[in-house]
């Protein structure tokens, strides 16, 4: 999927098709939760400078964001990642700030759509 070209049947597609609509958007609904509930250790861990835990949480949200094709959410994960693994000088803080407004982005879209699915 591209940019912010949400849909729930791209997300069914890009997981292989012949899943129920439902219930792709109650994984979507998961993955806006996990991703509220590691933000703010994630927030701590880029302001601190903690690249273990930058590394760590990036792994976990890089993976979940995969599986559902939120490619951009994705890459910037991958980018906090992959800096992070190999202790590198990065600009934490803007990626993470980037990777905020993906995150709302995925919220806003969620939030106008999972009612059409009685969420």
């Amino acid at each position: 999927m591209s940019e912010l070209e949400y849909d729930i049947k791209k997300v069914v597609e890009f997981l292989g098709g012949g899943i129920d609509e439902t219930i792709v958007a109650s994984l979507i609904g998961i993955f806006v939760t996990s991703v509220n509930d590691e933000f703010p250790a994630f927030a701590e861990a880029v302001a601190s400078d903690d690249r273990p835990a930058i590394h760590k949480i990036g792994h976990k949200l890089k993976g979940s964001s995969a599986n559902l094709g939120f490619e951009s959410f994705r890459k910037l994960c991958e980018d906090l990642e992959q800096h992070a693994r190999n202790n590198l000088d990065f600009d934490y803080k803007t990626t993470f700030e980037q990777l905020g407004v993906e995150k709302k982005k995925i919220e806003d879209w969620y939030s106008s759509v999972k009612s059409s699915y009685g969420l």
